[in-house]
């Protein structure tokens, strides 16, 4: 992480409004047509639903965010990339979500944007020897990119080619698919387009790490099942090898089931879990949010700097979420219930199942932006 100057250029931005901190994917815009030019009208305190503090910026704003390109996918989903000049962020959105975001300003491009992502970041912390890792679901490669910023090689596997190009165009991702691929290879990692499960039950490979991030509005059953994290843990991971997965959804309350039979599903694997929220798990208590849960079968723990950037980071900032995250440890080991996630019979893949996630969001985002469908630009 680049160290700062005295006084620190991040700033807790957009914090008035932390209850919608649920996670940076879910979040909506309305697309207007004005006089030939696309742009996207936002409400600057949606997405405040789970921005870090961002760094102060002198340029001015129209209130408006810009559409820098559009893109049908093979699957039908229309992949956008915009930019907040306001906010300062480049952000990718597929269909209604945001799936990535990325400061504008090259200085501070080696911070997340987003709580999700900085929570997921801290996992260069975890006491292992990370030097091959396997990410399922690109965005706008934040967690690959901070990554391989620090040596570690990432695979990725991403089921859409059109995020794949523009996570190369626009977010500064190296596919090491053209040119000297093998040298790109050797240094960054591979990257590969296809559906992820295909990808996990077609072959096998040892890594470090597999990180599953591949919310798109709802958290895909195909991909959170005890047969596949049977598959990880036999067949990609070493044996102190960590899974790292990225769930959206509620902590606590009877809206939780959800979360916990993720959680019991991976302990009904590994030796050990630990899942986090990505803020204060006593704030907020009706509210989703990114929980990221870490398995494996051998303990593990965090070595969290203290000194330089750690010693006083601004709140919100991607350094100050690494710093505290330990303390929102959430979804703990439960006794006498034994309902798990399998392919023969999964919520998720039902209808509605994650209505209540959706719902919880759609009722925050409806008040901020009445109306809102994704739109493409035709060229």
């Amino acid at each position: 992480m680049r160290r700062r100057e005295k006084k620190d250029h991040a700033k807790a931005a957009l914090s008035a409004d932390r209850s919608s901190s649920i996670a940076v994917n879910s979040f909506v815009t309305r697309c207007v047509a004005t006089g030939g030019l696309v742009v996207f009208a936002v409400a600057s305190a949606g997405l405040s639903l789970a921005l870090l503090g961002r760094p102060d910026l002198d340029a001015p704003s129209d209130g408006h965010v810009r559409l820098l390109e559009a893109k049908t996918d093979l699957n039908g989903h229309v992949v956008a990339t915009l930019q907040n000049q306001e906010l300062g962020l480049k952000i990718l959105t597929l269909d209604r979500c945001i799936i990535g975001a990325q400061y504008l300003q090259e200085e501070f491009q080696d911070q997340a944007a987003f709580t999700g992502f900085a929570l997921q970041e801290a996992v260069v912390f975890v006491n292992r020897s990370l030097r091959r890792v396997l990410q399922l679901g690109l965005g706008a490669a934040s967690v690959p990119n901070f990554l391989r910023s620090r040596r570690i090689q990432v695979d990725v596997v991403e089921v859409s080619e059109t995020v794949i190009d523009m996570a190369e165009k626009h977010f500064g991702f190296s596919s090491c698919r053209r040119g000297n691929t093998k040298a790109c290879q050797q240094r960054f990692g591979r990257t590969v387009q296809g559906d992820g499960r295909e990808f996990l039950f077609g072959r096998d490979r040892r890594y470090d790490l597999v990180i599953s991030d591949v919310f798109v509005g709802s958290n895909p059953g195909h991909l959170h099942s005890l047969e596949v994290f049977q598959r990880i843990q036999q067949q990609w991971l070493w044996p102190s090898g960590v899974l790292m997965v990225n769930f959206v959804g509620f902590h606590s309350g009877h809206r939780s089931h959800i979360s916990r039979k993720l959680a019991r599903t991976l302990r009904h694997v590994f030796a050990t879990t630990r899942c986090f929220r990505d803020e204060d798990p006593a704030e907020h208590l009706d509210a989703a949010a990114n929980l990221v849960c870490l398995a494996s079968d051998q303990a593990f723990h965090f070595n969290v700097p203290t000194t330089g950037d750690f010693s006083n980071p601004a709140p919100f900032s991607s350094v100050w979420v690494m710093k505290h995250f330990q303390q929102w440890q959430v979804l703990p080991a439960e006794d006498g219930n034994e309902s798990i996630f399998q392919d023969s019979q999964n919520e998720l893949l039902e209808m509605d199942s994650q209505a209540e996630i959706q719902a919880h969001f759609w009722s925050h985002a409806q008040t901020l932006i009445p109306s809102h469908e994704p739109c493409l630009q035709q060229a």
